[in-house]
């Protein structure tokens, strides 16, 4: 339950949650936009150069950089590692595969979770949130095939992204307390700077067929140039995009209680759903759109578990 639970206001964290996730949706169609033209680890250094200066010159402003000391260094790392690998796989499969059907597969995370806590960390999780794990993953089954996009690599790379981005959820466990968010948030972006360059030497020397008839790895492999001013101003707006987001999506969780605001990041497949029809044409077959929906209301009965558990346990 939220710290603030006397002072909780729902409205505005529910406000600050939608508006964090448009955000980021509108960061997706920039991505999705240049995933055509620029190779995706010239986009991802760009925007952690960016991102570093940003957090940098707010620290230095508030007189606050001592708070970049890292005391954890492998779980940060780690942790920096994971979500730079979901980050490229999740817009690799984006460039291949709509909107809507990327992010919906991505989500699949919580369920991910849900059933790894349970293995790895022996949580007790119940019949109840098992069948919302099953119905999950019956829901990612419907969405990519049979008639779906089963037949597309770019899925395991959604697949990929999904399971990535649980290992970093999970992997937070280990970060050391005295590192506070804004030190996570500077190695993490130091960590995806590092490794795009890294990637990008490796391919380079790889030499690998710049011609490829598939879009994810051509988005992958591309040789990097020099963008337009225009391009180069709408590559670094995601920078600013990803800190206001997130500041919202923290703040979203500060007004409001977790049981309130968490079902409204749902919202997120709504906007996918809406800019991948407005800028590509884009909307889920029938199939894809039950899957969806399944997916949604196994997310939502995992937090409806979670919410009835941790009030069992606030009883005195």
């Amino acid at each position: 339950m939220n710290a603030n639970t006397t002072l909780s206001r729902p409205i505005p964290g529910i406000a600050m949650i939608v508006f964090g996730l448009f955000l980021f949706s509108i960061q997706d169609v920039i991505i999705k936009y240049f995933s055509g033209t620029y190779p995706v680890l010239e986009l991802v250094f760009i925007r952690s150069v960016t991102g570093l200066i940003i957090i940098l010159t707010g620290l230095a402003v508030l007189g606050k950089t001592q708070s970049i000391k890292l005391h954890g260094k492998q779980a940060v790392l780690i942790k920096g590692g994971l979500g730079f690998i979901s980050y490229i796989c999740y817009y690799l499969a984006l460039a291949s595969l709509p909107m809507a059907e990327t992010a919906t597969i991505t989500f699949f995370a919580p369920v991910i979770v849900t059933g790894l806590s349970a293995i790895l960390f022996k949580e007790k999780v119940g019949i109840h949130r098992w069948s919302a794990v099953c119905l999950g993953f019956f829901s990612i089954v419907l969405v990519i095939g049979p008639k779906g996009h089963f037949g597309n690599p770019a899925i395991v790379l959604a697949l990929l992204a999904a399971i990535s981005y649980a290992g970093m959820t999970l992997y937070t466990r280990f970060m050391d307390p005295r590192d506070s968010a804004i030190t996570s948030a500077f190695y993490t972006t130091l960590v995806f700077l590092v490794m795009s360059l890294l990637f990008t030497i490796v391919i380079y020397f790889l030499d690998f067929d710049n011609d490829s008839s598939h879009r994810s790895l051509e988005f992958l492999v591309r040789t990097w140039e020099k963008p337009s001013d225009f391009h180069q101003w709408l590559i670094i707006s995601t920078a600013l995009i990803a800190a206001v987001g997130f500041y919202c999506l923290t703040q979203a969780y500060i007004l409001a209680d977790f049981s309130v605001v968490a079902p409204f990041e749902y919202t997120y497949l709504l906007w996918s759903v809406l800019f991948g029809y407005l800028f590509w044409n884009e909307l889920p077959q029938t199939q894809s759109g039950f899957g969806i929906l399944l997916l949604i209301l196994s997310n939502l009965y995992i937090l409806r578990r979670e919410t009835i558990l941790r009030k069992r346990k606030d009883l005195p």
